[in-house]
């Protein structure tokens, strides 16, 4: 595969996705020049395996980041309330100093 034709495939890909995963898809191609045996079926096939290995990996930081976020989530349903009573607390007794 000539740079042209690189050049070509890699602005066919910006028009298919953002500049990061064209960037990563196109690393994932090797970096000699592909000889001209190389059809257009075996490099879609080899970008639609690394696009699926992304997808996957993407998946599960989504997952993992769900997690945390329903964790940070309990941890401010329980220290929510308390901070509330404690700010409840405190105005209570301002509002009893100023009475005085």
């Amino acid at each position: 595969m000539s740079e042209e034709d690189r050049s070509r495939l890699y602005a066919w890909l910006r028009e298919q996705t953002d500049e990061p995963l064209a960037e990563y898809l196109m690393s994932c191609l090797p970096a000699a020049p592909l000889s001209d045996l190389v059809t257009k079926q075996h490099l879609e096939a080899v970008l639609s395996a690394e696009f699926s290995a992304f997808e996957l990996r993407m998946a599960e930081q989504r997952e993992a980041d769900r997690r945390t976020l329903d964790q940070r989530l309990r941890r401010l349903a329980i220290a929510l309330p308390v901070e509330l009573v404690a700010a409840l607390a405190a105005v209570t007794a301002v509002t009893e100093w100023l009475r005085g």
